[in-house]
């Protein structure tokens, strides 16, 4: 398992693209947060299920998770940049180990620019709610009132 997750490190250094003068279009880093956190996921046979409307534009999204995969797997139903400064530490470092793209700019500058921005609790749009399941996540998507726990 290890080597498929460096393997998805090392493939992620290649997913975002950058323009000819080195600036990165934060829709296509969002995509590319999307691909590597679902390939992260994959190596370890976890299965996502996606459950509620997803939004049809770039906004805030705001994610109820108790673990990094848990994190991981919201990132994997939804293309977003991660602000990883709402992260604690260790899931910071797990970040950057696995070449995760996230948040380069300000919130506003990325919602314009095409991108969702994944935030850790707090008050906000749309909320993510991910839930452990047999083999894998689910997660839910909606207003602050769907995704409370029951």
């Amino acid at each position: 398992m290890i080597a498929r997750l460096a393997g998805v490190a090392i493939d992620a250094r290649f997913a975002v693209v950058t323009s000819p003068a080195g600036e990165s279009d934060p829709a296509a880093r969002a995509r590319a947060a999307r691909w590597i956190a679902a390939n992260a996921l994959a190596t370890r046979d976890v299965g996502l299920c996606v459950e509620g409307e997803l939004p049809g534009e770039a906004e805030l999204l705001v994610v109820h998770a108790t673990s990094f995969s848990a994190m991981l797997a919201a990132l994997a139903a939804l293309p977003s940049l991660v602000d990883a400064a709402t992260l604690p530490c260790r899931w910071r470092l797990a970040l950057r180990a696995l070449g995760l793209p996230g948040l380069d700019r300000p919130v506003a500058s990325a919602i314009a620019g095409g991108a969702s921005v994944l935030i850790a609790g707090g008050p906000g749009g749309c909320e993510l709610a991910v839930d452990r399941e047999w083999r894998g996540f689910r997660v839910r998507v909606g207003p602050p009132a769907r995704t409370l726990p029951a």
